[in-house]
């Protein structure tokens, strides 16, 4: 009786240091049962929700930290475009390194928004090598995108080259675009980035000015403390974290900025 006294406790032993192992593959921490019934749903529930609904459960999701990640990295492969760019705005919110790779190999996904958004975070990560991505955002014909990608670029920088994504002098946009391929190509070495850049629109070389210290006006550069600020420029169009899916509008709702949005019956819409 002894003996198989002795044989339970030891095999309860080994059977609590498995599920200890099996708890300890994952590096991020594990939701319970009921939480993590909620938050795959609300992962599933993103391909029917639109606007501020939307916004909201991504919210949520960032809000409720680490123990969503699992399910983002998943959400990362899913079938719907929509649900992969939502799930790296929200790795995006928490800002942990560790999904850096999971990040980088989505940057392959076939979708532009889901591409764009991925990016996005990755820059806000401080990994850079995706910043000509987000510069060639700020040409987009949507300002919405324009001031999305600007502020992750200048937030993790701390460049903004002058650039105003309301700017409605085309020559003034390009030239400071300009100013940001040129700082990209002093960064990484790649000088077509901005020399083609410069030959495709006539441009002639800009001076990468420091950022804070100067802005763009209707008359050129000048510094920022003896600008005049547009009061029509003043008033960003969105959240510097909102996802690209919906962009907050005066009336509190939101916008479409980028890319198709599907219905719940497997069609399109914009």
């Amino acid at each position: 009786m002894r003996i198989a006294a002795i044989g339970a406790t030891l095999l309860l032993a080994l059977q609590s240091c498995s599920t200890t192992q099996t708890g300890s593959e994952s590096p991020y921490v594990q939701p319970n049962s009921l939480m993590a019934g909620e938050i795959t749903r609300r992962v599933e529930q993103i391909p029917y929700q639109h606007r501020d609904e939307l916004l909201q459960n991504l919210l949520w999701l960032s809000q409720s930290g680490e123990q969503t990640i699992p399910a983002l990295l998943t959400g990362l492969q899913h079938e719907n475009p929509k649900v992969r760019s939502s799930c790296a705005w929200v790795l995006g919110r928490l800002r942990d390194h560790r999904t850096v790779p999971n990040l980088q190999a989505a940057m392959r996904d076939s979708e532009p928004t889901v591409r764009m958004e991925c990016a996005r975070t990755l820059v806000l990560l401080g990994d850079l090598t995706w910043s000509p991505n987000l510069i060639e955002g700020l040409d987009s014909e949507r300002k919405e995108v324009r001031y999305l990608c600007h502020e992750a670029l200048k937030s993790s920088t701390g460049h903004d080259f002058g650039y105003d994504h309301l700017n409605q002098n085309d020559g003034d946009l390009k030239r400071s675009v300009l100013r940001w391929r040129q700082w990209w190509s002093d960064y990484s070495g790649d000088t077509l980035f901005a020399q083609s850049y410069q030959e495709r629109y006539h441009l002639e070389p800009q001076v990468a000015a420091p950022a804070g210290e100067t802005q763009m006006t209707g008359s050129g550069m000048v510094p920022a403390q003896d600008a005049t600020p547009n009061p029509a420029q003043q008033a960003a169009p969105a959240d510097p974290q909102t996802p690209f899916q919906v962009v907050p509008t005066p009336d509190g709702g939101a916008a479409r900025t980028e890319g198709s949005q599907p219905n719940p019956d497997g069609g399109n819409r914009r």
